[in-house]
């Protein structure tokens, strides 16, 4: 009986195969082609620091100041990734010069790919700052740490491999209702190593 089934099979088996049995593949199968990834990246760009209102009861106050900013970070996959930035303001857009900002910052980067060169991305995490605010002699330094969140869309220039990149992003550097309202515009290049 387990002859008749065997053969039975083995029949089935090339018949079904045109009588000739198992056939070769023609052509080579030529292997899938990795895109690159890459891993790790830094970057530099300009910044544009802005702070809103004041600590002081009945004050009014508003500062623009320009600056650098300096990030790095670390991206599993194309989706999520951890950045850590600092940046720095010494240049100011009134005449008698803003007031220094100074933050500093760790992140989770959520991303997520738009189209092959262009990806939206958002900063959550912890950051501190310091600055001094306040006019008319009631100068009063803010030094705070707290939970800061941020936007923005990166272009990598040419192709997904290559290595340089823009970036363009929107940070509030904290999320407190008792604070003022410090925020942050930047625009930079990013190097992926």
């Amino acid at each position: 009986m387990k002859k008749l089934l065997f053969s039975s099979f083995l029949t089935a088996t090339i018949l079904c195969a045109g009588g000739k049995g198992v056939v070769p593949p023609q052509s080579p199968i030529e292997p899938i082609e990795r895109l690159q990834t890459h891993s790790y990246y830094a970057g530099i760009g300009f910044v544009r620091g802005d702070y809103r209102g004041c600590i002081f009861p009945g004050c009014k106050y508003e500062d623009v100041t320009f600056g650098v900013v300096a990030r790095a970070g670390y991206e599993w996959n194309e989706y999520i990734g951890l950045e850590a930035r600092m940046l720095g303001t010494f240049w100011g857009a009134d005449p008698f010069g803003g007031q220094k900002i100074a933050h500093g910052g760790l992140f989770a980067k959520p991303m997520y790919p738009l189209m092959e060169d262009v990806g939206i991305y958002g900063l959550f995490g912890y950051g501190r700052i310091k600055t001094t605010t306040g006019g008319n002699g009631n100068l009063k330094t803010v030094d705070e740490g707290g939970f800061s969140a941020g936007i923005g869309v990166e272009y990598d220039l040419f192709s997904r491999e290559d290595i340089w990149g823009v970036f363009i992003d929107y940070q509030r550097f904290l999320l407190a209702t008792d604070m003022p309202e410090l925020d942050a515009i930047s625009i930079g290049f990013t190097y992926e190593f």
